[in-house]
């Protein structure tokens, strides 16, 4: 074992080496030569934490943020940048892989907890997660001039993307540990749906601030309907692409890989497309989620072909360099320094939701009737927050230039605490209630 640790230290050393004196034109680093640097770190990384007991992401993305612009400079923020389509495939990647874990038999067992923990999560979290935020208002230079009432309907804002959760992050500890059992069913069940949810009542609440700030309009229903179609066309975009994939499979007997890799590049390239397409000559803001068509898609292959088992298990033989690609990049992309200005009212929206968390689902657990080891644990899985969190914080930056940097400075140092606790917190939730290294049943 000595031996063992030993070798990746130094193999850590010369990656470092490698990139801080690239072969080559040092001024533009090799996009390849990058990304094959950063995966071999973040692995050796990702193994030694292990050996600690920690999930192997936190050391995936430890890997990426010491090595990243902002410790070791090893590689530019825009070197990064130019990476991102990794970050695209892997996200679509692993939208399908928890689409292909939500099987009917298991959901309608959980169904009641799932609308439970839904609702009362959600409430608690946005209750709080608002109250607090507008408590400590007159600590933020940016609302000093506010009246009350947009006072409240900013902090509504933190409050909505407080309860956005990280399927993604949940994804990757249950690969990791090879979880299975009601408690593994309800955690990620809840945080697909209310990563779902989230994206309405975010309209709901940017429509209301937007009244308080510009003095005009109101409760947008055509923003919302719009949101509700583009939901329903990505889930019968899913149906038909899982359709597809089960007859290339079937018909043409391709790989697994292959078809999926393939499947999520055309996927996010076309959703991006249409949506440039459809602002630029018709002027609206109208883009299907190409996470939710993946999704859908994933579901399908599960629950309406026979191949639900195999899909699943071929997808976990390749998910080892696509969970260390996307959560290696993710440490890379932090930005220490706005963790270093907004660190103070990150921690308290990050302890008040840790705080809103624990009671909305230990309340919800008792209502929908769990066991206690349920309903004691199973907030747990619910701290990890990643993709949906900033793209929303994206949007909100986009609206209201005025407010947009200052809310999102507070709320990237929130998602950063809860990025790197959240996985810990989730594998310790699964050990605690026994559901690791359980064997699937064919």
């Amino acid at each position: 074992m000595t031996n063992r640790i030993l070798g990746l230290i130094l193999i850590i050393t010369t990656v470092i080496l490698l990139i801080h004196f690239d072969l080559g034109d040092s001024q533009k680093k090799c996009p390849a030569l990058i990304l094959g640097l950063i995966l071999l770190a973040a692995y050796c990384f990702g193994f030694l934490l292990e050996k600690t007991g920690l999930p192997r992401i936190v050391g995936y993305i430890l890997a990426g943020l010491f090595m990243g612009p902002f410790l070791l400079n090893l590689f530019s923020l825009q070197e990064v940048y130019s990476l991102a389509f990794i970050n695209k495939l892997a996200l679509a990647f692993i939208a399908f892989c928890a689409g292909g874990e939500l099987r009917t038999s298991n959901l309608r067992k959980v169904l009641k907890s799932i609308v439970y923990y839904v609702s009362g999560v959600t409430t608690v979290v946005f209750i709080g997660t608002t109250l607090i935020v507008f408590l400590l208002s007159g600590a933020m230079p940016f609302m000093n001039d506010f009246s009350l009432i947009l006072r409240l309907a900013v902090s509504a804002i933190f409050g909505t993307i407080a309860v956005a959760r990280s399927p993604s992050s949940a994804i990757a500890i249950i690969s990791e540990t090879k979880a299975k059992g009601r408690y593994t069913d309800i955690v990620l069940s809840v945080s697909v749906a209310m990563d779902v949810f989230i994206i309405m009542l975010f309209a709901v609440v940017i429509s209301l601030v937007q009244l308080f700030i510009v003095g005009k309009g109101g409760l947008n229903f055509v923003l919302i309907f719009s949101l509700l179609f583009q939901i329903t066309v990505a889930f019968l975009l899913g149906f038909l692409l899982g359709k597809l994939i089960v007859f290339l499979i079937e018909k043409i007997h391709v790989e697994f890989p292959v078809v999926i890799i393939a499947m999520g590049f055309i996927v996010i390239e076309f959703s991006h497309l249409l949506g440039d397409y459809l602002h630029r000559v018709f002027d609206m803001n109208l883009e299907l989620e190409p996470l939710l068509i993946c999704m859908a898609a994933g579901f399908t292959v599960q629950n309406f072909s026979k191949h639900g088992d195999n899909f699943l298990e071929r997808m976990d033989r390749i998910s080892l360099p696509i969970y260390i690609a996307f959560f290696a990049m993710t440490g890379a992309s932090i930005n220490l320094n706005v963790l270093r200005t907004g660190w103070f009212l990150g921690l308290a929206v990050f302890s008040v939701r840790l705080v809103s968390i624990y009671v909305g689902s230990f309340i919800s657990g008792k209502l929908a009737k769990n066991k206690p080891k349920i309903y004691k644990n199973v907030w747990l899985g619910f701290i990890t927050q990643a993709g949906v969190s900033l793209g929303l914080l994206t949007e909100v930056t986009r609206r209201f230039p005025e407010i947009g940097p200052s809310v999102q400075t507070i709320l990237v140092a929130a998602i950063i605490m809860n990025q790197i606790i959240g996985p810990i917190a989730f594998k310790y939730g699964l050990k605690k209630v026994g559901e690791t290294h359980v064997k699937r049943s064919p």
